[in-house]
């Protein structure tokens, strides 16, 4: 599976063969979450259009993790209610689905995913590849 481009563009990871293959299995864990948890993902997305739109800004990363522990939504694969790990990869299909996300309230920083890309998820139609 040939991924798609990450929606932000590193600024200081030198791509190495080593960090395309840790954001390789970055993206390959949060895919298959992704896949497997449709309503969680767009129940993350309305609590950060929520954020967006009250212009409340900060900590996003650490805002939503307690809001799912809160609401009892597993984001991860391991015994923890929420990994820090699917944080990258689940914030930048945020923004692959609603741009308007990017800047305000999600920023990032530079990740292993951006060196390899993203993977399409089958119910978001902005992360197929157009020319395949």
């Amino acid at each position: 599976m040939r991924p798609v481009p990450s929606p932000h563009t590193r600024t200081n990871l030198t791509k190495t063969g080593e960090r395309i293959n840790n954001g390789r299995r970055l993206i390959e864990r949060t895919a298959r979450w992704m896949e497997g948890n449709k309503a969680a993902f767009f129940a993350i997305y309305k609590y950060v259009k929520a954020m967006q739109s009250e212009e409340s800004y900060g900590r996003v990363r650490d805002r939503v993790a307690s809001w799912c522990v809160d609401n009892l939504f597993k984001v991860g694969d391991d015994d923890f209610r929420f990994s820090n790990d699917f944080w990258a990869g689940i914030s930048r299909y945020l923004v692959m689905y609603d741009e308007s996300l990017l800047d305000a309230p999600i920023t990032f920083r530079d990740s292993d995913i951006d060196c390899y890309g993203m993977h399409p998820v089958s119910y978001l139609p902005t992360t197929h590849r157009k020319d395949v």
